[in-house]
């Protein structure tokens, strides 16, 4: 697991006692349930994947070599709309914890290999030809799927008095990310190695929101926010034969409209 402890670490520690401090506070506990939709920004950026990659000869389909990766490729993941639930409990008229949950995505990831170079052990041009065309023809296409589980826990702060219908609201909190990647055909024609298999680390980072809650009446609200996270992990891609590896950076920003029932 990749987790970036100078980050999180030192955010931890303080934000676990004030979730303890509100727990104990002798207001009634308010309940409410939010139902809506989201857009995932997935805002993303990978290092170029290093390693080797397979040589196959393309009238025979037959695994020749690997060649080192020199620079180049990247992956990147799209943008993707999702179903977005949250169980929010107030603690008093302005505190409160929310847990967001959803159904969860799955992204696109594209190649990005425009510029690429590999390098031969046996220093052939035209095996080293023969994979720079292959990534070259497949830039921009999507070569796999990745779905991610990102449950988020925070703390909220509501301005304006309790009885007022319209009040911002600013959280921060944790966020935990597990990934699960699988290859499309078009990526397995790519490496037409055996079924690549794609690994991801999970990770751990800090989240915050802001938004605005419309109290319609005393039991339903519209709520509106936009919710960014620090994901990082690491990425790694294997084959028959060869083995790839790289690091993503993950900031989604994600804006969601919801409905909200407290009870």
């Amino acid at each position: 697991m990749l987790v970036r402890l100078p980050l999180a670490a030192p955010f931890v520690a303080p934000f676990a006692t004030l979730v303890a401090a509100l727990a104990c506070s002798s207001a009634a506990a308010q309940y409410t349930v939010k139902l809506g939709g989201a857009y995932i920004d997935t805002n993303s950026s990978s290092t170029p994947l290093t390693g080797q990659f397979p040589a196959v000869n393309p009238a025979t389909n037959a695994y020749v070599r690997n060649v080192a990766i020199t620079s180049g490729p990247t992956l990147e993941v799209q943008n993707k709309a999702t179903l977005v639930l949250s169980i929010e409990r107030a603690f008093n008229d302005h505190w409160s914890a929310e847990l967001v949950l959803g159904l969860p995505p799955k992204h696109d990831v594209k190649l990005r290999s425009s510029t690429v170079n590999v390098t031969d052990p046996q220093g052939s041009p035209v095996v080293e030809g023969i994979v720079e065309n292959k990534l070259r023809n497949n830039n921009g296409l999507v070569v796999s799927t990745v779905r991610q589980w990102a449950p988020t826990f925070l703390v909220n702060y509501k301005f304006r008095d309790a009885s007022a219908r319209l009040r911002p609201f600013i959280g921060l909190g944790l966020n935990v990310t597990r990934f699960k990647a699988r290859t499309n055909p078009t990526g397995d024609k790519l490496y037409n190695d055996g079924n690549p298999y794609i690994q991801l680390s999970d990770s751990i980072g800090p989240a915050v929101q802001a938004g605005v809650s419309y109290k319609l009446d005393e039991r339903w609200s519209l709520n509106a926010s936009v919710l960014s996270a620090q994901v990082d992990n690491k990425l790694v891609i294997e084959t028959r034969n060869s083995r790839q590896e790289a690091f993503f950076r993950f900031t989604p920003t994600v804006a969601s409209l919801s409905v909200g029932y407290s009870f």
